[in-house]
């Protein structure tokens, strides 16, 4: 008995001693360590980020255990955006404390700033663990599944955060671009339509205005737009909005004022040159999308976007060279779509260029070109109903298309149908009265319903209209205005 008890005094009295050995080492190594942490914490919020790093390596001098100096160390790393380095602090912290939520939260969003959006997800998972239903774990887990175009699920993600905190713009303006991104455009209008009101800010002004134009609101998406610029002149994704808006419109003047505004913001690269050449190819105004492209390819030569634009110009000029290069990885592309249609245009074959010209409206139904298009195929396929169909269709998007008009009338002029090729010939003369083939086009189908129906009145008319072409340096019917001279001397004698 009294042996049992000697046995346990003497273990307790050499606990004692370790405790007292364990103190003296933790007083050693650690206080120091606190203390440098302190000091690095007070700096970082000072945001001096060099001498709060040289006190945590110090730190590390006395011990390398310490799952708070890492920490610090890798909030520094992320604030200088140095986040691969951030990444391996933050990691080495948590492995000396699986309980810091914070750790896991900001390793995630390193790793997710760092593009390795499934390692962030596992970093989210176990912040989640360590702290469940917490706002901004779940915002960084919806961004990640953002990342990997995981909609639907980062949706979830983002609603599950802003049910925890109404307060957590970001998960709700988030939530809503991923619903619009899923074609729930109401639900996405009525957060954002709060957001507008409770917290507006340029980024759900830019993402309204964006739904809006899905929605083809194009006054509403305007006017967001705007509001977007107004709250931040820098906020690019805006001012494209803005463009799109004006070259769907057919609006020349503000699309160019728009772009030129951009610039004056100093905010020139080459995807605004690659967005206003996109901006004239909606408006066929094919030489200045050129010089845009070729623009943009001079700063950024890679950019897919500008090499589709400029595949899809010069196979108008019969080169397929681009085309030919970039055809097989860009199939999906609607400039691809369209030029493979140019070529087998050139190549006679009139069916296969109608089927891509058709398959590139499905991808992008703003590319009016394609209604052009299938309109000289079909004209070429001798289906003159399609090609009626599809200049109509034409000149409801874009009524004042003058090329268009004037191929349209030649059409028209070739079966015979002069009243209706009269009327969008005098349409293209109202837009630009000194077009030439305009009026040489015009005094041949005066002529000839002159000829259907002598009246003095429409005599002069057509003569009128031929002296205009002569004023202006070409006149193609000189014996049919000679006819008609001698028409309307009949016509005043009798």
């Amino acid at each position: 008995m009294f042996d049992r008890i000697k046995k346990f005094f003497n273990e307790v009295k050499n606990l004692n001693s370790s405790l007292d050995n364990y103190k003296e080492d933790s007083i050693i190594q650690s206080l120091p360590t606190v203390a440098y942490v302190n000091r690095a914490k007070k700096l970082i919020e000072e945001k001096n980020y060099q001498p709060a790093r040289e006190q945590l390596l110090k730190a590390l001098d006395i011990s390398k255990k310490d799952s708070l100096v890492y920490k610090y160390l890798g909030k520094i790393c992320e604030y200088e955006y140095n986040f691969k380095d951030a990444v391996e602090y933050y990691n080495q912290s948590s492995q000396l404390n699986e309980n810091d939520k914070e750790v896991w939260l900001r390793l995630g969003m390193c790793l997710l700033y760092s593009d390795k959006p499934k390692e962030a997800i596992e970093s989210f998972e176990k912040a989640d663990k360590v702290t469940p239903m917490n706002t901004d774990v779940y915002t960084g887990h919806g961004m990640a599944l953002m990342k990997q175009k995981k909609y639907a699920l980062a949706a979830d993600k983002f609603n599950k955060a802003a049910q925890i905190s109404k307060y957590n713009y970001t998960a709700i303006l988030l939530s809503a671009v991923m619903e619009s991104r899923l074609g729930e455009y109401t639900k996405a209008e009525e957060k954002l339509t709060f957001l507008t009101k409770v917290a507006p800010t340029e980024s759900c002004f830019y993402e309204y205005s964006k739904i809006k134009l899905m929605r083809e609101r194009y006054q509403e998406a305007e006017f967001y737009a705007q509001k977007a610029i107004e709250y931040n002149s820098k906020i690019l994704p805006a001012y494209y909005v803005l463009a799109e808006v004006y070259s769907i419109e057919k609006n020349i003047e503000r699309v160019e004022k728009t772009f030129s505004l951009a610039i004056s913001q100093g905010l020139e690269c080459a995807d605004l040159h690659c967005e206003w050449g996109r901006a004239y190819l909606r408006m066929l105004i094919f030489d200045k999308a050129e010089e845009q492209f070729n623009t943009a390819y001079e700063k950024d030569a890679k950019n897919p976007f500008v090499n589709t634009g400029l595949a899809l110009l010069k196979s108008y000029k019969n080169d397929f060279s681009l085309l030919e290069e970039l055809q097989e990885r860009n199939a999906s592309n609607s400039y691809i779509q369209e030029a493979i249609g140019v070529k087998y245009f050139s190549e006679g074959k009139y069916k296969e260029s109608i089927e891509m010209y058709k398959k590139s409206l499905q991808t992008d139904k703003y590319q009016v070109s394609n209604y052009y298009n299938l309109a000289k195929a079909y004209e070429k396929s001798g289906e003159n109903y399609k090609v009626t169909e599809f200049y109509e269709k034409l000149f409801e998007l874009y009524p004042q298309y003058v090329k268009g008009l004037i191929e349209y009338s030649k059409f028209l002029i070739n079966i015979s149908n002069f009243e209706e090729a009269k009327r969008k010939l005098e349409k293209v003369i109202k837009a630009d009265t000194d077009n030439v083939e305009a009026l040489n086009l015009l005094f041949l189908c005066q002529y000839t319903l002159v000829n259907k129906n002598v009246c003095e009145y429409n005599i002069k008319e057509a003569i009128l209209v031929a002296k205009k072409a002569l004023d202006r340096g070409r006149f193609d019917y000189t014996p049919k205005l000679q006819e008609l001279e001698k028409m309307l001397k009949e016509t005043g004698n009798n």
